[in-house]
């Protein structure tokens, strides 16, 4: 057969490395950001914000392009463009007319090659992704005129050292069965989440320590990233992320939130707006919903669940443990999990639109008239499932006005508290756990359980993801009840009709979260544009000082305690073995500022500590450190000069 494209033999391609990368940002850092006289000046060493870190990397990119260096025959290949996620790549060239970049990464089988399409263009970005760690991975590329037509085809090796051992081998077992899931993410309770194909292999990893949160995959394609290279403490004294980065699947991240409040796993979002879980009050816990304004960092809304439900079961901190909210067109469907209840309420009037409930729950209480009547179909003399006992998840399949469909994944478990069952209706089972279909009628105030399915046992962090056609089901089971020292968590996938089990993989590792890997590679071919603001929301300032400094230690801070001080735009970051150090000091020659950590609770390793600066005044301040009552004074100094 004749070929209608040039087969590109004999070429060639330049990588970049990483200090070729670290040159890229010192050369192009002051045409992006214009250079102003900063507030905060200090030999401490500096940490570029990640946000600009990635803007001035793609202006490199551009300006790359802009020479004409490269072609399709001699590619630039960027391992690892933004330095976070090295299973990743970003090839460069320019080509004399419009084309655009088909590529297969090979997979070790058909099923699990990834693929990609960029737009027609003559300034080709073609970011790369599924990658396998510690090999040589071979990548099929085609360019492809206007005309849909090859014009020129080769294949190149991209090779990527390996990635974190704990995450290597997370599938202990999988089956040969054909999946209708492709690359499905984990969010491991280590922190580290990861993309797995259908052999189980790790095509995803992000190289920046997060925590069992991990990821929060957002609407508009990105997701939230938990960093805990910068925390704070909590109420309770323990250590608390207080940075979030929105980023994409490249490692582009595009604004930074600074919080003092923690957000939990159950969030969703809407537009502009993200919802998540917090606390009430210090004696309770994941009972109230907030709404975070994404682009100004501002908490804008809140509801507190017992406002809605009312308080008779509210007499313990996590009196509801809400495991999942989700919105949907102005309400938010909540999973309550210790209240044996699936709740959809209508955000903008914060009253309750129905209830899917055993009947003895709210029974005689001022929300009973919500509760949907059962009219499922029960065969004579099978015994009766209630419908929810610890529901973990419950999401919206379809939508048809009055008429819609939700599947729930039910725990089966009873929880006592001193002793007691304090909300009825449910009912323990340690076989197995239930994923339910339910269609619902909120006309008639009525639901049905259409299809059901027993599933093994979990404790929590179990999900159910439906494939676009509603025909298959992925349920992913993060914590198993009983466990191996190879199998903690499994993902299966469910014929949603007849419940059939399909294709399964056995994990390792226990995950709090799952979804579908599919980024969107044409959004990664687009430069990001330059923006300065991009640090949202603030931390607490630090107490005034006016005291007297304990005795001055004669010997350098021990390394044991404290270390590796730096700047990060106005954040004091710092490594600190929480527990062991008591105070930090920044004491300036009319100001002084204390950081008190005596209440903290001990861990036997250190952690990184961010210490805003924002609030504090024009002076100079040297920092000391305080541990077995006595102060070390740090070599370097801080100066804030306006």
């Amino acid at each position: 057969m004749k070929k209608l494209f040039v087969e590109v033999k004999n070429g060639g391609k330049m990588t970049y490395s990483v200090s070729d990368l670290n040159k890229l940002d010192r050369m192009y850092e002051t045409e992006v950001f214009e250079r102003k006289e900063k507030r905060v000046m200090s030999p401490f060493k500096k940490e570029m914000q990640k946000s600009f870190q990635a803007q001035v990397r793609d202006y490199a990119f551009e300006k790359i392009l802009d020479r004409h260096l490269y072609t399709f025959k001699y590619l630039l290949v960027i391992p690892n463009p933004y330095g976070l996620a090295k299973q990743t790549a970003l090839i460069l060239f320019n080509s004399s007319k419009e084309c655009k970049v088909v590529y297969r990464v090979i997979g070790d089988t058909p099923d699990c090659d990834f693929t990609g399409e960029t737009e027609y263009t003559t300034r080709h970005r073609v970011p790369i992704l599924g990658l396998y760690g510690g090999r040589n991975n071979k990548i099929d590329l085609s360019l492809v005129d206007k005309n849909g037509e090859t014009i020129k085809h080769r294949v190149i090796q991209i090779y990527v050292s390996p990635i974190q051992e704990n995450i290597r081998n997370m599938v202990s077992e999988t089956d040969t069965k054909m999946s209708q899931f492709g690359f499905i993410i984990l969010n491991t309770a280590i922190g580290s989440p990861v993309a797995i194909d259908r052999n189980g292999d790790v095509r995803y990893s992000i190289q920046i320590k997060t925590g069992k949160l991990g990821m929060i995959p957002l609407a508009n394609g990105h997701f939230l990233l938990v960093d805990k290279t910068a925390n704070r403490i909590d109420k309770y004294g323990r250590v608390t992320p207080c940075r979030y980065h929105e980023m994409d699947y490249m490692g582009r991240v595009y604004r930074t939130y600074l919080l003092e409040y923690r957000i939990g796993r159950a969030i969703t979002q809407h537009g502009d707006s993200l919802f998540f879980v917090t606390a009430s009050d210090d004696g309770h816990l994941s009972d109230r919903i907030a709404e975070l304004n994404l682009k100004t960092g501002e908490l804008i809304k809140y509801c507190d669940i017992h406002s809605i439900v009312g308080d008779k079961y509210r007499v313990y901190d996590n009196w509801i443990d809400t495991s999942n909210i989700e919105y949907n067109d102005g309400r938010i469907l909540i999973t309550a999990k210790r209240l044996n209840s699936i709740i959809s309420i209508d955000w903008k009037e914060l009253k309750p639109d129905w209830i899917i409930a055993p009947p003895k729950v709210w029974q005689d209480s001022d929300v009973s008239k919500y509760v949907l009547k059962d009219k499922s179909e029960h065969r004579e003399g099978e015994a009766v499932i209630p419908v929810c006992s610890f529901p973990e998840y419950t999401s919206l399949m379809e939508d048809n006005g009055d008429k819609k469909k939700i599947v729930l994944f039910d725990i089966r478990n009873v929880v006592k508290y001193d002793g007691k069952v304090i909300v009825p209706g449910g009912k323990r089972s340690t076989k197995n756990s239930m994923v339910k279909i339910i269609d619902i009628d909120e006309k008639d105030m009525s639901y049905r359980v259409s299809e059901q399915t027993e599933v093994l046992s979990s404790l929590r962090f179990s999900r159910v993801i439906h494939s676009e056609d509603e025909k298959y089901l992925l349920v992913a089971q993060g914590y198993l009840r009983e466990q191996t020292d190879d199998v903690h968590s499994i993902i299966q996938e469910i014929d949603a009709g007849t419940g059939e089990k399909l294709h399964g993989s056995k994990i390792r590792k226990v995950f709090s979260s799952a979804w579908i890997f599919a980024p969107d590679i044409k959004e990664f071919c687009i430069s990001m544009e330059k923006n300065d603001n991009v640090i949202f929301g603030k931390l607490n300032p630090l107490e005034k000082f006016a005291g007297e400094l304990p005795v001055l230690s004669k010997e350098k801070t021990e390394g044991y305690y404290f270390g590796h001080g730096r700047i990060c735009d106005e954040l004091f970051l710092c490594n600190m073995r929480p527990g062991a150090v008591d105070r930090i000091y920044f004491i300036g020659e009319h100001n002084a500022y204390v950081k008190d950590m005596e209440n903290v609770a001990f861990k036997d390793k250190k952690e990184s500590f961010a210490i805003p600066l924002k609030e504090f005044a024009k002076d100079e301040y040297h920092v000391y450190v305080e541990y077995n009552d006595e102060v070390h004074k740090l070599k370097n100094e801080i100066r804030i000069v306006k």
